[in-house]
């Protein structure tokens, strides 16, 4: 039986999720304990502290902690049902380890959501959760073109061209939007497409375990990435070559996209390698690109498009509408271009040295 406070545990749990490549600030009002009170039982949060970031066996597990196997093993499948820790299951084997609070415990409570832990996500994104997550050189997300924004010229490579990463996938599934679906409980939702948020491989097999998705083919994925094209949604995969999930974010929604346009530049900080310029002799000043900017990075300066390039994040959305093909994309210069990890596994190796480093000056 534990010896430690109900605050105790909590504060535990707070510190070993802080430790983790993505981390999990605390704040002056508490909201983070509140937000991890809601979602683990004082049980749960001391067996969530045991877990590390390598997967382990439930046996594993109960004899490294001198527990129960059957007791052991049974909290962990509830944790699991709970979105509360990462699992994996070959064959006859289960694996369990470490969850991280973004991406994996939030987006996991896409169907238990209420509207007090909406109201705490936000209020811990604007008290310390927002500055954690773009702090990092390192960040989860990055944003690539739209399709019809990509020219030959460009030279695009297949991690930079999301039908490309889409055709290279096994097993994909879709979701709900959660950032979506919150900002409507709360009464600041838009008429975007809510099932856009696509899972790849591992990833789709456990939101599909979940019942919190659906599998579709990749011509169901490609039509997904028209329509929100059309709708002028934003495409933001994960920050790694492979691919492993792809949002599609709206300004007015997203928590990625608000969280970057409450800094001065946002185009220093969101890991893109293009950037948005006007051909001011063709422009006709019709204000259809200030509309499909997700960033509000476009304003009309004299009847013409002037673009912001702090805050223009090499989308594509203006380039791909535009009546006149007055907008198009260019390529940072080599010393600015990004690229990203190979895959899920090198993004949060990085982010986490990035982390023990920031930590330990």
């Amino acid at each position: 039986m534990s010896i430690l406070s109900s605050d105790e545990v909590y504060e535990h749990l707070r510190e070993h999720l802080d430790s983790l490549p993505v981390g999990y600030p605390k704040t002056d009002s508490g909201v983070e304990i509140r937000i991890l009170k809601q979602l683990f039982t004082k049980e749960e949060a001391e067996l969530a502290t045991q877990l590390t970031i390598m997967p382990e066996t439930a046996d594993q597990i109960a004899n490294r902690l001198e527990r129960d196997r059957a007791e052991i093993s049974s909290l962990l499948e509830e944790m699991v049902r709970k979105g509360l820790i990462f699992h994996t299951r070959k064959s006859d084997v289960t694996t369990y380890s470490a969850g991280f609070f973004l991406i994996g415990i939030y987006e996991r409570q896409l169907e238990t959501i209420t509207e007090e832990f909406a109201r705490d996500f936000n209020q811990y994104m604007d008290e310390g959760l927002r500055d954690e997550l773009v702090k990092q050189q390192t960040v989860q997300f990055r944003t690539i073109p739209v399709k019809s924004s990509i020219t030959p010229e460009l030279g695009v490579a297949p991690y930079e061209d999301i039908r490309e990463i889409v055709k290279r996938q096994s097993k994909i599934a879709v979701m709900e939007c959660l950032c979506k679906k919150k900002s409507a409980m709360l009464g600041e939702g838009c008429d975007n497409p809510r099932e856009v948020c696509m899972i790849f491989s591992s990833g789709a097999w456990t939101f599909l375990e979940a019942g919190l998705a659906r599998e579709i083919t990749q011509k169901e994925a490609l039509k997904i990435l028209d329509e929100a094209e059309a709708a002028g949604l934003v495409c933001s995969p994960s920050n790694e070559q492979k691919g492993f999930i792809v949002c599609l974010c709206c300004g007015c929604c997203c928590d990625i996209l608000k969280s970057y346009k409450k800094y001065p530049k946002p185009s220093s900080m969101c890991h893109t390698n293009y950037f948005a310029v006007v051909d001011t002799e063709l422009c006709t000043g019709c204000e259809t690109c200030v509309e499909r900017c997700q960033m509000d990075a476009i304003t009309l300066d004299e009847e013409k498009a002037n673009i912001d390039l702090d805050h223009c994040i090499g989308c594509g959305l203006c380039v791909s509408t535009c009546p006149s093909d007055a907008l198009s994309l260019k390529q940072k210069d080599k010393s600015s271009i990004r690229i990203p990890p190979t895959n899920m596994y090198k993004l949060y190796e990085q982010a986490g040295l990035e982390r023990l480093a920031q930590k330990s000056k």
